[in-house]
């Protein structure tokens, strides 16, 4: 006995050595994935003001063409990695998800208005834009226009962005641009975000509106943030207003939350809370920004944290093709007790998101000019809704059929209590046509449109949309049944710049607006040729209320 249990100690021991030793060697990123991260950076804004109303705001109704805004601040952050190739396409695994049936269901259409939006000059145009009870604001670099819903009548601008704040706010004697305009519903407030790159600090530029009326004052504030907080998006949640940028390496900030209550009520000092993301999903061109959700609809379920989501792509340097959620507690008491973690990576069916090693891959006819595909992001929005403890996150990103053709992959997730699962996922591609550019959004029917840009070497780059019926997603068949259908057939190809566009939102809304006295659905489109055409239609299939903006839509609820 003795002697077996020497034997079994001395083999225990060495097993334990063993293990003692491979878990030194196992690299501490790994430790990462199971520990929250604290704040890098707790700061109150650098200045506060209360600016005045931007209906008195000078015309601005300068346009040039202006590159500026891509090469400078964009195009820098973007380096091919020599060790990142594309795929072997002719080898690629079968995607068990696609869709080869175009959509079927057709509905009717009736157009109501048009109306002419804003031009940019810029590349890209970086247009955004949503849509309140009376009112649609509409941002594009570097200016915004407010429309009256009803009329389209242009009720303040066109004025250039730098303008929604005070001159003597720091970094507001810049016009640099990559808007966002979001409407915080619960609130009934406005809210408006942009950066200033030109000084010596780099700035977030921070408004709400007083009131719903948006062509009124606003409460203002500029916050020193890293350098070159690239391609920012937002996420309006219960006690936050959440961020994340294209703002890589260490010690480099990319995921912030703001404090709404307080900015909501017009407090000088609210506090921000940023974090340096270890969880960075790579990209064979390091251009990569997480997406918070933005909450439509009742709130999250009362003490959920603020969460992002982003796609990791086994074929850039990722471990598997995955869906990855983040988790952001902020305790604005004591904001050192907040807390950042990656929560979930979700198995997806595989995928490319590298065409060809660049950023020229889609074709357009009558140019040798190719469209970049931005294709190593979701794009914006990546939208949460709560049925009642069912709750929802909708998302979608282009992804690589070729080394020239972008498919549309979309997403439908689920939490009833115990954490995300996938519920539905599908791959539109029912012809050679390019889709991508897209932007997805679900109703309070839990019906779900997707907007996006076309473009083959048939045809110029246009904008269509496409949708699931409720029936549909009930049976949860990853399938668009609802029928494609053509906002604008473009007329020109873009020569010189591959980048199209840059971000798309998608807004689609439930319950439906009241129009001569009955409930209608309303579309609303917008697009560049030469100027930004703004279009309403009668859409008696779906009960939806949607805006579409240049080459890049929006849609909100209402």
């Amino acid at each position: 006995m003795k002697k077996h249990y020497f034997v079994y100690s001395i083999i225990m021991k060495r097993i334990f050595y063993t293990l003692l030793i491979s878990v030194f060697f196992i690299p501490m990123s790994l430790f990462s994935q199971d520990e929250a991260i604290h704040p890098n950076v707790i700061i109150t804004p650098v200045a506060f003001e209360i600016t005045e109303p931007l209906r008195d705001n000078p015309i601005d109704l300068s346009f040039e063409l202006d590159q500026t805004e891509f090469y400078m601040n964009k195009q820098r952050d973007r380096e091919i990695n020599p060790n990142i190739f594309p795929p072997d396409f002719e080898n690629m695994p079968v995607d068990p998800g696609v869709q080869t049936k175009p959509g079927w269901i057709e509905g009717t259409k009736a157009t109501l208005m048009n109306f002419a939006g804003q031009n940019s000059g810029y590349y890209p145009p970086d247009a955004n834009g949503t849509v309140g009870a009376s009112y649609y604001f509409q941002v594009v670099n570097t200016t915004y226009a407010i429309y009256n819903k009803s009329t389209g009548a242009v009720v303040a601008g066109p004025s250039s962005l730098n303008s929604i704040f005070n001159s003597s706010l720091p970094g507001a004697g810049c016009n640099d641009g990559d808007p966002i305009v979001l409407w915080d519903e619960h609130a009934d407030r406005w809210f408006y975000a942009e950066f200033s790159l030109c000084t010596s600090n780099d700035y977030m530029l921070i408004a709400v509106s007083q009131t719903n009326d948006p062509t009124g004052s606003w409460y203002s504030w500029s916050y020193d943030v890293d350098d070159v907080p690239d391609y920012m998006k937002f996420g309006i949640w219960q006690d936050g207003y959440y961020m994340a940028t294209n703002t890589g390496g260490a010690g480099k900030n990319d995921v912030y939350v703001f404090d709404r209550a307080t900015m909501i009520a017009g407090g000088a000092s609210p506090t921000m809370i940023g974090f340096d993301n270890p969880w960075r999903p790579v990209t064979f061109d390091g251009f990569h920004c997480i997406l918070p959700l933005d909450n439509d609809g009742p709130w999250a379920p009362s003490g959920d944290p603020g969460q992002f989501i982003t796609m990791a792509d086994d074929g850039q340097g990722n471990p598997a093709d995955e869906l990855w959620i983040y988790e952001l507690y902020p305790d604005f008491v004591t904001p050192s007790n907040s807390t950042f973690l990656r929560t979930q990576q979700l198995s997806v069916n595989a995928f490319s998101g590298n065409f060809n090693n660049s950023w020229n891959n889609i074709p357009q006819v009558g140019s040798t000019q190719t469209l970049d595909g931005l294709s190593t992001i979701l794009m914006y929005r990546a939208q949460y809704r709560n049925f009642s403890g069912t709750q929802r996150i909708v998302c979608s990103h282009a992804i690589a059929a070729s080394s020239s053709e972008a498919d549309m992959r979309w997403y439908e997730l689920e939490n009833t209590g115990s954490g995300w699962s996938i519920r539905q996922q599908s791959t539109y591609n029912p012809d050679n046509v390019s889709r991508w550019n897209m932007s997805i959004a679900m109703n309070g029917d839990r019906e779900i449109g997707i907007g996006y840009s076309v473009s083959n070497l048939s045809m110029h780059p246009g904008i269509r949309y496409i949708g699931q019926s409720a029936a549909s997603n009930a049976a949860a068949n990853n399938t668009l049944d609802m029928a494609e259908t053509t906002i604008w057939t473009g007329s020109y190809s873009q020569s010189g710049i591959n980048r199209w566009v840059t971000t798309l939102i998608f807004l689609l809304t439930r319950p439906m607006i009241t129009f001569s006295g009955s409930p209608v659905n309303m579309w609303q489109v917008q697009r560049m040729e030469p100027a930004l055409l703004l279009s309403s239609f009668l859409h008696l299939q779906a009960p939806l209320l949607l805006n579409f903006l240049p080459i890049i839509f929006t849609l909100q609820i209402q």
